[in-house]
């Protein structure tokens, strides 16, 4: 039992020892960390979870230019055999008018957008609206339209 205790003892000083070591440890780290300063922000750079307002601008720019190219691709029609890329391309429409709504709303919001800015965007969102709808009204016709079957084909089938 004298050899087992014996051993004991190394071990508790060494736990001591680390016992001792592990808060100091603790403490130059708090130190550490204290003395670390943040940079203030400045009025150029966005706070924590904010977006600058020249990223606002350059998104609703960018979804502004997207919908008019979408716009003028529908607005010149299609053909009865591209309906589906038609759709497509409508379906975009939808999802950058969209965009650019909420990055309007956000940029009015904010106050980031100057009136200009805010009736470019408006404008491209009319026009997305009105080349949209007659884009939705032309595909809806477009497939409630009868299709005229030639009299050869009718014939030839057998059922």
């Amino acid at each position: 039992m004298r050899a087992r205790l014996s051993g004991i003892g190394p071990a508790l000083a060494l736990a001591a020892a680390l016992g001792l070591a592990a808060p100091a440890a603790a403490q130059m780290q708090i130190e550490m960390i204290e003395t670390i300063e943040e940079p203030d922000p400045s009025a150029s750079q966005p706070r924590d979870g904010s977006v600058p307002c020249s990223e606002i601008n350059n998104r609703a720019m960018e979804a502004s230019l997207v919908i008019r190219q979408h716009a003028s691709a529908l607005s010149a029609g299609f053909e009865p055999d591209a309906r589906a890329q038609a759709m497509v391309l409508l379906a975009w429409l939808d999802q950058w008018t969209g965009r650019l709504r909420g990055l309007v709303d956000l940029g009015e919001f904010t106050q980031c957008l100057d009136e200009g800015d805010s009736e470019t965007y408006r404008r491209a969102l009319a026009t997305a609206a009105r080349v949209g709808n007659q884009a939705r009204s032309d595909l809806l016709q477009a497939a409630t339209r009868p299709q005229a079957q030639p009299a050869q084909q009718q014939r030839g089938r057998r059922f």
